[in-house]
Formats: C-alpha cells, structure tokens, sequence
C-alpha cells in the first residue's frame, strides 16, 4: 500500500460547515466531470473523487496513489472573489474557535499530506479580484502586494508552519457558466468524444445525463471512507469508467441501422414494426441504462454465450433467446413488453459486448 494511501484514509476529513445546495452540488459535479474529461487524454491511470477531503481530488492513479491535487469548488451569483472572501473566518458555532477560512482549509490539505500534494486549487464560476486577467494562475504568480497579503493570512492561520508552499495554491476560473452549466458541460463531452472516435452520429444527451448523474450520485455519496478502494469505487471516477462511456459510444454507433436488420427477420409485419420502434428507442436507452436493464442486459448477453444458439437464424434465435429471458426481464423491468425484449437480444446479439 502506498503512503499516501494509507494516510488519506487515516486522517480524518475536516467538517464542512457550508451549505450544499442543488445547484452547488451540481455544478461540483459537472467541474470533475470536466476534470475526468481533461485528465483522460492525458498518460496513465487516474482516479478523480469527489467529497474526499475536499471537493475534487484528482489521484495519478486508482489503486496506489503517490500524488494527488486538490479542488475546493465554490460558486457566486455576482460579484469577484476579495482577499478578505478567500481569507476571512467566522466564529464557530460550537465553541469559541475560528473556523478556518476557505483558503486555509485548501492550505490544510498540503500541511496534511505535505510533498504528495502537487496543487491545491480554488475553482470558481467567479473571477477572482487579484487574478490579472488570468483564467488559471498560481498564488507566486499574483503581484508583490497580493502575494505577501494572502501569504501573510495563512501565516497568521498556520503559525506552526515554517515555510507557507505559495507554489502549491492555485486559482481556476471555471469556464461552467451557473446559468446554463449543463449545456456548456455536455458540449465539453460531446467534443471529448468527438476526439476519442471522430465526428459520429450519437446521442450526446443520453451520454450526459447518463455520466453528470454518475457524478452527481459520486458527489452524494455516504459510503465508509476507511478504505481507499472502496472510496474509489463509491466516489470515483476512473480510467477504466471513462473508457467504459467511449466503449458505449463505439458499440451504439457500430450497431448497424433497423433498415439492415428488418429484412433478415422473418417475422409478421406489424411484429417488425413494433420492435424497430423499441430498437431505436433503445439504442438511446443504453447510453444511459438504469441497473434493472444492465441485468437484463446481462442475463441476455450470458444467454447468447451458450453452444444452443450459436447455430440458429436470426429469427429463432431472437424468438428462442425472448422466451428464456422473457420471465426474468418481466421481474426486473415491470411491464415490458414482448417487442422490446426482442430489440434488447436484437442489440446484444449484434453488439456482441458483455453489459
């Protein structure tokens, strides 16, 4: 186990006194998607999680982390981000000591897991005051005046610190809009697959609900954090996740059209109809499956493996494979119909992937 993973479970998070709202949970959310989708292109193994110590961290790696940066999100409605807004600290609730000010809870993370931390940064919809017209800066990058002023707070708030690692403090301003935050991340998503499989024909909104609801439901999470993988899976986003949204694209646009699988069946007419109308429709339906049709999925998918139905037409199969799998689909997915079972083995027949 590497050092740093055996300390971030160790050490215990600092309580988070700010409101979470809807909207600040969402936008977080949409940020590290963002993050997982420019971390991707770059080399190696990577996990990104959410509420682990702070908003966002980005880990080099989902298993044996030795590095990691730090993301605290925070959004304003107007105005810019002052020194006193980063600096400034209120009296605790519960006793007579200060709570830390947003710039010393990210510096707590660098005095926690010291020579690991390779950047702590504050993200925001806002500018900040200081910025110089920079979207992304480090603190050492600000004027002399900015500089010793910022630095001189964390002193005062960090006196048993030696040296304060100016370097380390970093400020982003997010190019999410929090008006209209869904629209600029899905087009950050449509263009990232664009990238990973050139301009295909896709639904880029099933995609997006389907990967924004992943980090949204990673930012709520409420699992245990006394072990590092489980807080991966349950908080995390991975290389591998990422690789499985593309994989999803590649198999919904390698499928070939209705007008190429109709003719090879031979079956009634209004029957073909019906399950052409399911087959589109699920073609969306699985860029953003819920976990009831992932069994199925899988349960058909298994099914197609056996040495029974390796030999059969397209026809039979479909009919043969429906009839096995109709009882259990019918528990899982209340209501389903006969049609779209079929498209469902018509899919996974031609996919030929495991769910």
């Amino acid at each position: 186990m590497s050092d740093l993973k055996e300390k971030l479970v160790q050490t215990p998070l600092r309580e988070d006194s700010g409101a979470r709202t809807t909207a600040r949970f969402r936008y977080q959310a949409l940020f590290g998607m963002a993050l997982i989708l420019e971390r991707h292109v770059l080399d190696g193994d990577y996990a990104v999680v959410f509420e682990f110590h702070d908003d966002v961290a980005v880990f080099n790696s989902s298993s044996e982390p030795t590095s990691v940066r730090f993301y605290q999100v925070k959004t304003k409605g107007s105005g810019e981000w002052t020194h006193a807004s980063l600096t400034g600290q209120r009296k605790s609730k519960k006793s007579d000591s200060m709570l830390p000010s947003i710039i010393g809870k990210m510096y707590d993370n660098v005095v926690a897991f010291g020579d690991t931390v390779e950047a702590t940064t504050f993200v925001s919809n806002a500018p900040m005051k200081f910025s110089q017209n920079k979207a992304k800066f480090c603190l050492e990058e600000c004027t002399v005046d900015d500089l010793g002023k910022l630095k001189a707070k964390l002193e005062a708030q960090f006196p048993n610190e030696s040296v304060i690692r100016t370097d380390l403090i970093h400020f982003r301003r997010s190019d999410l809009s929090l008006e209209d935050m869904d629209t600029h991340a899905k087009g950050k998503l449509e263009a990232f697959v664009a990238a990973q499989l050139g301009e295909v024909s896709f639904s880029v909104s099933a995609l997006f609900t389907a990967v924004a609801d992943e980090c949204t439901r990673k930012s709520r999470a409420t699992s245990e954090l006394s072990d590092f993988d489980e807080v991966v899976r349950d908080r995390g986003v991975t290389r591998n996740d990422a690789e499985n949204w593309i994989a999803t694209v590649s198999e919904v646009v390698d499928c070939p059209n209705w007008e190429v699988i109709a003719p090879q069946l031979t079956l009634p007419v209004l029957e073909v109809v019906k399950i052409g109308r399911h087959w589109g429709a699920y073609r969306v339906e699985v860029l953003n499956p819920n976990e009831a049709t992932r069994r199925v999925r899988r349960k058909i998918s298994k099914l197609l493996d056996e040495e029974q139905y390796q030999l059969l037409g397209l026809t039979d199969l479909v009919d043969q494979v429906n009839g096995s799998v109709a009882e259990y689909a019918q528990q899982e997915l209340a209501l389903i119909s006969t049609e779209r079972i079929k498209a469902m083995v018509l899919y996974e027949t031609y996919t030929n992937k495991e769910a």
